[in-house]
């Protein structure tokens, strides 16, 4: 009886967390950058081609054009929240997202919350969180992320000059999405 206080203490102190990754302020936000994309949902293919602002990790926005260059979708995110708009402004769909920091991701800023414990492996350093586990490289930029959850979403970080392409792979859902920098985010500094 008398490890039961002990035990719980270290129970909760691994829930809890034990610190957090540091990256130095800066400029990451606003982050824009222009976007071409592919993917499989639900077994259709589509293409498409927008922009993406970020304002802070939790939050953004993104608009997909059609013919033309006219806005055909907009596409705002709040934590963990995503809505989907026609070009009317008439809502169609809304999704939640299993991490609500992955836009801090996207433009090269690693999450703002308590891990569990974090490793080295193959010149990365592999950080394990209650929602899964992200891998970062010497500058504390993202390689890749493996959320959990039914089904598991995975995505791989690749880095070509200020060209960012994001590989993301839920179920059987496919998407690829090629990011130009045009201004902020972390990337500039790696990889």
């Amino acid at each position: 009886m008398r490890r039961l206080p002990v035990l719980f203490t270290l129970w909760f102190a691994v829930l809890c967390g034990c610190a957090s990754l540091e990256v130095p302020p800066d400029s990451t936000y606003p982050f824009r950058a222009s976007i071409a994309g592919s993917a499989t949902i639900q077994g259709r293919d589509l293409s498409f081609d927008g922009a993406l602002a970020v304002n802070s990790p939790e939050q953004g926005f993104a608009q997909v054009y059609g013919p033309g260059g006219v806005v055909a979708y907009s596409v705002g995110i709040t934590e963990s929240e995503v809505r989907i708009h026609d070009l009317w402004g008439r809502a169609l769909r809304q999704y939640s997202v299993p991490l609500d920091q992955f836009l801090g991701l996207v433009a090269g800023e690693p999450p703002d919350m308590r891990y569990l414990w974090k490793r080295s492996l193959d010149g990365h350093t592999v950080v394990t969180y209650t929602w899964g586990t992200l891998v970062v490289d010497r500058n504390l930029l993202p390689h890749e992320i493996h959320v959990k959850g039914d089904p598991r979403l995975d995505v791989r970080f690749v880095q070509e000059g200020n060209t960012i392409t994001l590989l993301m792979n839920r179920g059987s859902d496919r998407l690829r999405l090629v990011l130009d920098v045009i201004q902020g985010g972390r990337w500039m500094q790696g990889p």
